[in-house]
């Protein structure tokens, strides 16, 4: 095994095999045999941030990994899990744009962002822009929304209604919360903006509620080298407890990039042309998940995220479940417990920028929902807060089994944003 402090040693050395490295074509469909090693392509031409916002993304990142160790730490259940931390910045990214005061100085301290509203805005389109484009080969899609209940005679100030539209192409509409037909018309919204995989946010509309504010991300790419279904068999999965189940296992053998540490091995499987990846941290042998995730940083998980600059070159034999994940995630006491307080306070609160009326979220929560399989990947999520009045070395044979639990990220690679973080657990 390698240390953290090696894989930074490497960096020399990786960097120069990464260039000497044979990139694909993004529309070769690769098939190969069971025995047969393919190699992965490279990522292509990166998201260009400015310094300032590559600031911001690695601040964001660390909120990413914040928050989803707040929401584990919160969950004793050892099911699988998943959460969209992009959608949740760039939802509070909205409430920011409409809040004042100690409100807004909480949500970007908490998001890892400075105190200019209009930089957080341009990093939030920024990145709606261009995850969309980056790679031809993946599908990824950001919609916002934002209903008012007309029955509560709400008026949102022209400048957070240009600043909605422009930066985050916000479809803003006006809805009377008493009727039914308002209900279907979020959740057909969801529906439609996440290619039907989160039908629904809502089981009723409190008609006393003033606002709803939504954001859906979707993301769907094919593997870059696909996983050949005759390959895949029913093999042991250790489950949480130390017992084993039978689960679909999927196998393939890629020369890539990987990485060990004392707590775990980490693999980078691309999507599509390579603009987006997904990241497989498994936890080393008599190691839970839960040790693992307790027990890294967040400087950890970053080093793991440049796999491709501080590790090892391998042929690397990949056993990967065959699985789907939802999760629906209340938002307000994890946010509350990193420092968001004032928002969800009806006494504190201040959204004054977005409207002359005194509101506070009383509600937020996320449904999110991935699949994967010998195509591909795909994974969608819909955050909701509802507003209420105030009263390197040689190449190496290498298996990487993930047949115990394990965590796993869908990254963009050239910005290493964190699209979902989740964990697969057998169930």
């Amino acid at each position: 095994m390698i240390t953290m402090e090696k894989f930074w040693k490497n960096l020399a050395i990786a960097s120069l095999m990464l260039v000497a490295m044979t990139s694909c074509s993004s529309d070769e469909d690769v098939t190969i045999g069971e025995d047969e090693v393919v190699q992965l392509c490279d990522m292509p031409t990166p998201i260009q941030l400015t310094e300032a916002q590559k600031q911001m993304r690695d601040n964001n990142n660390e909120f990413a990994w914040r928050l989803f160790r707040t929401l584990q730490e919160a969950d004793d259940s050892h099911s699988s899990s998943i959460v969209s931390p992009l959608s949740v910045t760039y939802l509070l990214g909205m409430m920011d744009a409409g809040a004042a005061g100690s409100t807004r100085d909480e949500i970007t301290d908490v998001l890892g962002f400075g105190n200019d509203v209009a930089a957080v805005n341009e990093y939030c389109k920024t990145m709606i822009d261009c995850s969309a484009i980056a790679d031809p080969a993946a599908t990824v899609k950001t919609a916002n929304c934002i209903d008012v209940n007309s029955a509560k005679g709400i008026n949102l100030f022209p400048q957070f209604v240009e600043n909605m539209k422009h930066y985050y192409y916000a479809q803003i509409d006006a809805l009377d919360f008493t009727k039914g037909s308002s209900l279907d018309k979020i959740n057909s919204w969801c529906n439609d903006n996440t290619d039907g995989m989160i039908p629904s946010i809502l089981d009723q509309l409190n008609p006393d509620q003033a606002m709803v504010m939504l954001n859906a991300i979707y993301f769907k790419a094919n593997w870059n080298a696909r996983f050949d279904k005759k390959y895949t068999r029913k093999m042991d999965f250790t489950l949480p407890n130390g017992t084993t189940a039978k689960r679909d296992l999927m196998h393939i053998k890629v020369r890539t990039f990987y990485g060990q540490s004392d707590s775990c091995s980490v693999l980078r499987l691309p999507f599509g042309s390579g603009a987006y990846g997904m990241y497989i941290l498994l936890p080393a042998e008599g190691v839970s998940l839960e040790e693992l995730i307790q027990g890294m940083s967040f400087q950890d998980l970053n080093a793991y995220m440049n796999i491709r600059y501080n590790l090892v070159m391998g042929d690397i034999d990949v056993l990967l479940p065959k699985f789907e994940t939802s999760s629906e995630t209340q938002l307000i006491k994890p946010l509350s417990d990193m420092g968001i307080k004032s928002a969800f306070d009806p006494f504190g609160s201040d959204f004054s920028n977005m409207t002359n009326v005194p509101l506070y979220v009383s509600e937020m929560l996320q449904k999110a929902k991935i699949e994967v399989n010998e195509d591909g990947a795909k994974a969608a999520a819909v955050t909701m807060a509802g507003f209420v009045f105030t009263s390197i070395e040689p190449y190496q044979n290498i298996d990487f089994h993930a047949t115990r639990p394990f965590l796993y990220l869908i990254v963009e690679e050239s910005t290493r944003s964190i699209f979902f973080i989740g964990t697969y657990q057998g169930s």
